[in-house]
């Protein structure tokens, strides 16, 4: 005589129990980060905490065939350093990294991938940790001259 009056909070927690499976199941673990492998990314910076890093300057995003917009987007990060950074200058550039090896090397992350924030052929600003002489928090903000 029971089971009647118990029956309404059973179901209850039935259907409780089945949303939340069901959730699980559609939701499933969180899935692995992808790199963006048909991109690269170009920069400059002026000083870093060790040998291989790389420290606080300028970046842009770069379609992997596209060597000369880098060179020619490098040139000009090269000659504006100054304008983004007052009083500094660029000593140091690389071309055409893969956004994971650019991550591992000025510590902004591989996970996400920090190319997934930046939009191809702008330049940004970026801060690193790795930066010997102001080194800070990984962040990036757009930039142009």
């Amino acid at each position: 005589m029971t089971l009647p009056r118990a029956l309404p909070r059973l179901l209850a927690g039935a259907l409780a129990a089945l949303a939340l499976i069901s959730a699980s199941v559609t939701l499933g673990p969180a899935p692995q980060a992808e790199a963006q492998s048909n991109y690269r990314v170009c920069g400059v910076w002026n000083s870093t905490s060790s040998r291989g890093q790389i420290g606080t300057g300028l970046i842009v995003k770069v379609y992997k065939g596209g060597g000369e917009t880098c060179a020619k987007k490098l040139g000009f990060m090269l000659s504006n350093y100054g304008s983004a950074w007052q009083g500094s200058q660029a000593k140091h550039s690389f071309v055409m990294m893969t956004c994971e090896e650019f991550g591992d090397r000025s510590g902004t992350g591989r996970d996400p991938d920090p190319c997934y924030g930046l939009d191809v052929n702008a330049i940004y600003k970026f801060t690193s940790p790795n930066d010997r002489i102001h080194p800070n928090p990984a962040s990036f903000s757009w930039w142009h001259a």
